[in-house]
């Protein structure tokens, strides 16, 4: 795993808590308010960044296919769900 898919996998469990937070807990306007400055801050990627970004959240994809049934799809949804794609 390299150094970029270490940090985006990170990025998408904190993306996942916040998912959580706010769909099933109180103060869901914080959880969306961070999703919200996640997406923000993604957006300004150079397209370089986003190519980089997109090709890590491909293999971590892939990877929870064959690992965890299901995820792969979720995390493939997530830069259209932040507004990236």
């Amino acid at each position: 795993m390299s150094d970029i898919d270490r940090v985006v996998g990170a990025l998408l469990t904190a993306i996942a808590s916040l998912e959580d937070l706010a769909e099933f807990y109180s103060h869901e306007y914080m959880a969306i308010n961070a999703l919200e400055g996640i997406a923000d801050e993604l957006g300004q990627m150079s397209d370089g960044e986003r190519h980089a970004f997109n090709a890590a959240v491909s293999r971590i994809a892939d990877a929870r296919d064959n690992n965890e049934a299901g995820t792969g799809d979720w995390v493939r949804n997530v830069p259209r769900s932040l507004g990236l794609s």
